[in-house]
């Protein structure tokens, strides 16, 4: 019984007083009291039974809803204990379900599919790999992936996938790869990163074999390179005697007068071979620059008047078409002058094939920012835009169009190779049934200076060819390219742009390019592998990219762009108010 246990309490203790006054009433000590008292005792010791039992039954009742209330707290504890684990096990569940859907899906495609960690080691592989390789599922993880690749372990390629893992990039290559008989079969790699929420997560990727497509290529770069040597020593066969040819018309030429009746046969003749000696010349050429044996020979010369003197000596060859020379600026350059007057030639006879009803050609040349730009206008059949960034290239003729207009489709890839080696560049600006103008750059200089330079070094940067301003209180920066660009431009242009998205941390660029004149297709491709993704790992995570008025401006802003739309979000418009509604979506 607790009366009498060890633990002494108020409680206790009162119960116990309680039993000694009963005992001592009940004994009779107090018999010697009258009746009147020994009354008064009994009600004193009813109401001190009373009082106690209320107070006692009040104390229960306050203990029994504390204990209540504490194992309601350890029920709802254990409710929400329960709660988490099974959001944990639905959760991990979830994750196996979905991992287990990859896979199953993974093994189904017809070719190989791989992931790695975010330090490159393999992590999975499907069974299209499996079968393609013969390694198993287990050699395969980790770095054994590599085994079967025929790829040559340097220290460059190595450098190059650690830099692709550093940025989160992209990437495509091609190589051979060892079969299940050993065989080496061409294949062709993509990847990309992969995370989950921010958090990288490594690289998920393909591998395709095309091995028919490279034996194919290489078979047709095999054919290329036969045709070339046969139209070289072709070439070469055919000159001597087209010399003899020429030699004999103009003994003939001179023997006779104006107004004998063969006179104008010859002519004809003369002209038909002038054609053929140019086709010839121009095939040379071609094998020359193949090989890599097109010769220069650079000199100092009078720019302005080398070009007037072809201006009129095109004017003679067609008299029909009516040639106006802008006065061109003054200027000494440096380099070849015969192979610049073929250019030349070769932009004015393009003119003059493809606008044939047209009766003026325009042609300009001016000294802008350290460059030299010549400009030839026609008023022909024009261009379609799908087809610009084709039209330097080697045969190739817009809309085929032989049956119209002769010659081989060798003249603006000769002159586009020239340039070229002049570290110039060229585009064109046309529309369909309107007419054309063909440009090309030259630089006056190796070094791209700036005439007048205003920056705070760490909000804003303004030259001739860019203007940079941090824009704060929208977190971006605001880029404005102005001008002709050339590579060097473009370059410095980019690293400043990563110099202030570095101090600044913004996410966001508006990139106008509203004011760019010309080309800078040369600087599309170190765009595309170093400026962006430098852009991107400084957390740049949106671009709004506003095209030039230039065809192939765009076209070089769409190359650069392409490879790294997967890093960045990069979208392109016309007009700059609808890129900045787009930003403002963003946030």
């Amino acid at each position: 019984m607790k009366l009498f246990t060890t633990y002494v309490t108020a409680k206790r203790c009162l119960y116990l007083l309680l039993l000694i006054l009963l005992l001592v009433i009940f004994s009779g000590v107090f018999n010697f009291l009258s009746r009147q008292v020994i009354l008064i005792l009994h009600l004193i010791l009813l109401l001190t039974v009373l009082l106690l039992f209320v107070v006692f039954s009040a104390q229960e009742k306050k203990n029994n809803k504390r204990k209540a209330k504490e194992e309601a707290k350890i029920k709802k504890q254990a409710g929400i204990e329960q709660a988490a684990s099974n959001v944990i096990e639905e959760t991990n569940s979830n994750v196996s379900e979905n991992e287990n859907g990859f896979i199953t899906i993974a093994d189904q495609i017809p070719f190989m599919v791989w992931r790695s960690d975010p330090d490159g080691r393999c992590i999975y592989v499907n069974k299209k790999w499996i079968q393609f390789t013969g390694m198993s599922y287990q050699d395969s993880l980790g770095f054994g992936f590599a085994k079967p690749m025929a790829i040559p372990e340097n220290q460059h390629r190595r450098q190059e996938w650690w830099k692709l893992i550093k940025g989160h990039q992209p990437y495509e290559i091609k190589f051979q790869l060892k079969n299940v008989s050993g065989e080496l079969r061409w294949v062709m790699a993509r990847a990309n990163a992969y995370h989950t929420g921010t958090e990288f997560m490594g690289y998920i990727g393909s591998i395709i074999d095309i091995t028919d497509q490279e034996h194919s290529t290489i078979a047709i770069q095999e054919l290329s390179d036969r045709k070339d040597e046969f139209l070289s020593i072709a070439s070469h066969e055919l000159k001597t005697p087209l010399t003899s040819i020429k030699a004999l018309f103009q003994l003939i030429g001179r023997s006779i007068t104006p107004d004998h009746k063969i006179y104008h046969f010859l002519e004809r003749a003369n002209t038909n071979v002038l054609r053929l000696e140019k086709l010839i010349a121009n095939l040379l050429d071609v094998s020359k620059i193949n090989a890599g044996k097109l010769s220069y020979e650079y000199t100092e010369f009078a720019f302005d008047q080398m070009l007037e003197d072809a201006v009129l000596s095109m004017q003679d060859i067609a008299p029909h078409h009516h040639f106006i020379l802008h006065k061109p600026d003054a200027v000494n350059f440096t380099g070849d002058k015969f192979r610049l007057e073929q250019v030349i030639y070769n932009f004015l006879s393009n003119a003059v094939k493809y606008s044939p009803q047209g009766k003026e050609i325009i042609v300009s040349s001016e000294v802008n920012n350290g460059n030299i730009i010549v400009a030839v206008q026609d008023f022909g059949i024009g261009i379609k835009r799908e087809n610009l960034a084709n039209i330097f290239d080697r045969y190739y003729r817009v809309d085929n169009t032989i049956m119209k207009f002769d010659g081989l489709g060798l003249g603006l890839f000769i002159s586009s190779e020239i340039i070229k080696r002049h570290n110039g560049s060229f585009w064109i600006e046309s529309e369909l049934g309107i007419g054309a103008t063909f440009y090309f750059i030259l630089p006056l200089t190796e070094q791209h200076l700036h005439a007048e330079v205003h920056t705070d070094e760490f909000s804003y940067y303004q030259d001739e060819t860019i203007s940079v301003q941090v824009n704060a209180a929208a977190n971006r920066l605001d880029v404005n390219w102005t001008g002709y660009q050339n590579f060097k431009s473009v370059q410095d242009g980019c690293l400043i742009m990563l110099d202030l998205v570095k101090k600044n941390r913004v996410a966001t660029i508006l990139n106008d390019n509203t004011e760019v004149r010309g080309n800078w297709s040369e600087a599309s491709d170190w765009v595309a592998a170093e400026c962006l993704p430098a852009l991107a790992e400084a957390g740049v995570q949106h671009l709004a990219w506003i095209y030039s008025p230039s065809s192939f401006s765009q076209l070089a802003a769409e190359k650069s762009a392409a490879p790294l739309k997967s890093t960045i979000n990069i979208q392109f418009f016309k007009e700059k108010a609808a890129a900045i509604q787009w930003i403002e979506t963003l946030s």
